[in-house]
């Protein structure tokens, strides 16, 4: 390499008429004496053929290549430079941008080591004494072609550095409803169906059918009496038409018979008149982890039987969903616990996703037996903030019950109709896909849920009779540094 920074020539053997070529004129290795000094010989061509040129402009250093900016001079170079200016110069000086920049600098440091006052140069490519007007209205640093000094601004549309991210209203994105998710799928390396995302109890099942919703939830035999009207709704929607296997029917095993699922999950079936479940859950684990997992491998083997296609669990905790799953032959594919904004279960959505269980959401609307004024979560002041917000894409007479829904469903949490919704909320509910929530309304109904040191509001408690406690929501999984302290109010 020549002490210019410039390549070996060789290197290029195989252009003939490339950049390399055509920059010969600027590389300083073309003014050697052996190529007539740089003068132009007659005829305008500098002398020399390009085969008996030994170095290319490829690899430049110190600015000579017009195309780059000026590289700040090393120590190195300082160091050589000032023994360089402590000998006489045969040509009576220094020449060149960059030996100009290197003479200052030396200069500086000279005179702040003897103590004398000194006016620091401008870093190189800052120099703005050189800045002049370009030929297209721009400007231009004197000595090269390119830019080097302050980066620009950028796009004047976007916030300047130090101010707030939103300086507008961000848009609004387009909801198209032909591309909403309409359904999640279960299982992870196997097929077990997929679970809609929307779905109505039991007592709904022949108004929820009718209006479009294509999960059914029953509960379990001992417990749920509507199920042979809901079988017989299941019926009806398959003589009109609709496929079976687009209708997700899923039961619960209570507590009192998770010693013998089996017999359970066969009274379910005989009730309902269909030969499979699409999902059968535990709905209280009770009983400790043995209990759990011998109740567990019992119903991996209704699997095995084709009686259920897939097995979930109910109302379990991060440290039960943990378990459940490290143990099980057949993981979990749902785990459906009370989820609304003012118990968003923010942890435990996490925790079931990264083990590949589908989160759902139980009582979306909170308490179905109280009125409207009367519900901490429908009459909650950020609820009503989230009605009032007005804007494109609104649906008109939108009600509260198809936010709540709608706020399940845009985090991706399938929901179940609960048996005390009124008529009116099931066909509000039905409509959600329709529309999505405004960026306010979503900004409004998050602010909806408590601190953790505050907890939640649960509207869902265990039967009468059933010793089930509810772990805390932030129990297990990966520690959150400063929970504690959150907890405590002092974050």
């Amino acid at each position: 390499m020549a002490q210019d920074g410039c390549q070996p020539m060789e290197r290029f053997a195989f252009a003939k008429n490339g950049s390399a070529q055509k920059s010969w004129a600027f590389c300083p290795s073309s003014r050697a004496p052996e190529y007539n000094g740089g003068a132009h010989p007659p005829g305008g061509v500098r002398g020399g053929t390009y085969e008996q040129r030994p170095y290319s402009v490829s690899g430049y250093v110190n600015g000579y290549n017009p195309s780059l900016p000026a590289y700040p001079p090393t120590r190195a170079q300082l160091e050589a430079q000032a023994a360089a200016a402590r000998r006489p110069s045969p040509t009576g000086g220094r020449s060149g941008e960059i030996s100009e920049m290197m003479s200052r600098q030396v200069e500086f440091e000279r005179a702040r080591a003897a103590g004398k006052p000194s006016h620091m140069p401008p870093p190189p490519g800052q120099d703005f004494s050189k800045l002049s007007e370009s030929y297209n209205g721009g400007m231009s640093y004197s000595g090269h072609g390119a830019w080097d000094g302050p980066a620009p601004r950028g796009d004047p549309s976007k916030p300047a550095p130090g101010t707030p991210y939103y300086v507008k209203t961000p848009p609004e994105p387009v909801h198209d409803p032909s591309k909403e998710e309409r359904t999640v799928p279960l299982g992870v390396g196997v097929d077990m169906g997929r679970l809609p995302m929307l779905g109505v109890d039991s007592a709904h099942a022949a108004k929820g059918l009718k209006l479009g919703y294509r999960h059914v939830r029953c509960g379990s035999a001992s417990s749920d009496k509507n199920l042979i009207d809901a079988g017989a709704a299941v019926a009806s929607a398959i003589a009109s038409g609709v496929a079976r296997k687009s209708i997700f029917v899923s039961a619960k095993i209570a507590p009192g018979e998770m010693a013998n699922p089996e017999s359970a999950c066969d009274a379910v079936l005989k009730e309902l008149g269909v030969d499979t479940l699409d999902l059968l859950s535990v709905e209280w684990p009770v009983g400790g982890a043995d209990a759990v997992r011998d109740c567990w491998r019992k119903m991996e083997a209704l699997v095995d039987a084709g009686k259920t296609v897939a097995v979930g669990l109910c109302n379990a905790s991060v440290p039960v969903v943990e378990s459940v799953c490290k143990d099980a032959r057949i993981k979990p594919v749902v785990n459906e616990v009370e989820a609304h904004p003012l118990m968003a279960q923010r942890k435990l959505v996490g925790v079931c996703r990264r083990y590949g269980v589908v989160p759902a959401a139980n009582a979306p609307l909170g308490s179905s037996a109280v009125e409207t004024e009367s519900s901490p979560l429908l009459a909650h002041p950020k609820m009503a903030e989230a009605m009032a917000v007005v804007g494109e894409g609104k649906p008109p007479g939108q009600t509260r019950e198809q936010i709540l829904a709608r706020w399940s469903v845009q985090r991706g949490v399938p929901l179940v109709v609960d048996a005390g919704a009124c008529d009116a909320a099931v066909e509000a509910i039905a409509r959600c896909h329709d529309f999505r929530l405004l960026n306010a309304q979503k900004a409004s109904v998050d602010a909806m849920e408590p601190p953790p040191r505050v907890g939640g509001t649960r509207f869902v408690q265990p039967p009468p009779g059933v010793d089930f406690a509810f772990d805390d929501p932030f129990l297990g999984g990966v520690a959150r540094p400063g929970l504690e302290l959150e907890k405590a109010g002092l974050l």
